[in-house]
């Protein structure tokens, strides 16, 4: 069913809250939009540029959240969703085209790209990421557990660096413990680990440790893990994972 739709959807990344760290790209679109829709606590952090625009705060839902966008744009409204990070990363961009595709609808959507919390981590902790890496939620809201422990134990057996997101949920550290005992099936006890809580804000936390130290009953819902792989090493206080240029090696 394609519905007219005059106005235009935005899925915009804010980053990891900081005002600086918005892209220029970003700050334009929010500028060009005349409907702000987002989480509350979203919409805080970007209060600064949201003067005299229409915001509607949607609690839990990013579903809810896509549809008031096509409602607004079947109005003729230019309408943003703005997401922390990155919109396509853990967001509101897969939500959004997953719901177009569900109710058969079309509408002319751009998504803004901003930075996603693992980079951001990494960059704060040293250079983790700097070879080939997975990124794993231990959230079950998209994929089942089972699911979930496959893909862990598949990148921990590949030796990727791994960045889980979501080390905690209603059911405490338990997850986490147990993606800890997979990744540690291939990986060192002093394997390098990197944490990262409360990003951004003035109680930003940032802890270089190794993986058999990890105090799991200790995290903040909102840490960032990242593992490192076999050859992960830290330096001066940083977590640091080679690249490595082979001579007579390229494309």
């Amino acid at each position: 069913m394609l519905v007219p739709m005059n106005g235009k959807i935005m899925l915009v990344g804010i980053g990891p809250g900081q005002p600086e760290m918005i892209t220029p790209q970003a700050r334009e679109a929010i500028g060009r939009a005349g409907v702000i829709i987002g989480h509350p606590d979203t919409l805080a952090l970007i209060a600064m540029l949201t003067q005299g625009k229409e915001l509607l705060a949607v609690t839990s839902n990013p579903l809810e959240r896509s549809r008031l966008a096509l409602e607004k744009a079947q109005t003729g409204a230019t309408a943003a969703i703005v997401s922390n990070g990155d919109p396509g990363i853990y967001a509101i961009a897969a939500t959004f085209f997953g719901y177009l595709k569900e109710h058969n609808l079309s509408a002319d959507v751009e998504v803004v790209p901003g930075i996603n919390l693992a980079l951001y981590a990494a960059a704060r902790i040293g250079a983790p990421l700097g070879g080939d890496f997975a990124a794993i939620s231990l959230t079950d809201q998209c994929a089942p557990w089972e699911t979930i422990q496959k893909r862990i134990t598949s990148a921990a057996e590949a030796d990727f660096v791994i960045a889980l997101f979501n080390p905690l949920g209603r059911l405490g550290p338990e997850r986490l413990k147990e993606a800890l005992a997979i990744i540690g099936r291939f990986r060192r006890p002093n394997t390098p680990a990197g944490l990262l809580s409360q990003a951004a804000t003035h109680n930003e936390n940032i802890l270089i440790t190794t993986m058999a130290q990890i105090e799991t009953e200790k995290l903040a819902a909102d840490t960032l893990i990242i593992i490192g792989n076999s050859q992960t090493y830290t330096l001066d206080g940083r977590m640091v994972t080679p690249r490595p240029y082979l001579p007579g090696a390229g494309y």
